[in-house]
């Protein structure tokens, strides 16, 4: 028999420590699609996303943003065993859930000071970037956008990511000098002046008695 009930009502931050004693497949639901993990003996022992294998950090990614949401549904089978051993991990429950609690303590110590959504950003010094593996993960699946300059609206878009997740980690490399704002396009005097000519044309042809000058 099944147990089944709401993220919103437990989240998976209580949800997932409660069934860890336990052997089975716990299903995830939520407006994405469906995540399958297994259980046995307080590990976490392999990881679907619609039929598709996740790595430990995908796994990661995919359960923070299951947290920050706190919505969809859940049904544990209890004995359920992967029908393959293809893509098995053994990651301990307690330590990926406090983990977890330390991103999301993280994020909410920072969220007021996280880039916006729209603000493209362009590569700067990445090697200081490479001494956290997490930081150096994501900046080689973000390189290639990196490169041209790219939001965090436009790389959670392009790498599958949460938005919110996509801007922390934008926010530490900024902090390590990793990336920096790409500067826009700005008028040079030329041009000021040559749009400054303009309007003034069209003033003297408004205001033909006035004697006007540059």
């Amino acid at each position: 028999m099944a147990i089944f009930g709401n993220l919103s009502d437990m989240g998976l931050l209580d949800l997932i420590p409660l069934l860890a004693h336990q052997n089975g497949r716990l299903v995830l639901i939520h407006k994405n699609g469906n995540l399958d993990i297994y259980l046995s003996g307080r590990r976490i022992v392999c990881a679907q996303e619609d039929r598709r294998v996740l790595s430990p950090s995908q796994l990661e990614e995919r359960l923070f943003a299951l947290v920050e949401q706190e919505d969809g549904s859940f049904e544990f089978f209890r004995d359920e065993r992967p029908k393959h051993q293809r893509g098995c991990i053994s990651i301990p429950v307690d330590e990926l859930m406090l983990k977890l609690v330390t991103l999301k303590d993280e994020l909410e110590s920072v969220r007021a000071n996280l880039p916006l959504p729209d603000t493209v950003f362009a590569l700067a010094n990445v090697a200081v970037a490479y001494s956290e593996p997490e930081l150096a993960e994501f900046l080689d699946r973000a390189w290639p956008h990196l490169t041209e300059g790219a939001s965090a609206r436009s790389l959670a878009r392009a790498l599958g990511l949460p938005l919110e997740r996509v801007r922390y980690l934008l926010y530490k490399l900024r902090t390590l000098g990793a990336i920096q704002p790409k500067a826009q396009k700005t008028e040079t005097t030329g041009e000021r002046r040559g749009l400054a000519g303009r309007l003034l044309g069209m003033l003297k042809r408004r205001f033909r008695n006035l004697s006007w000058s540059l």
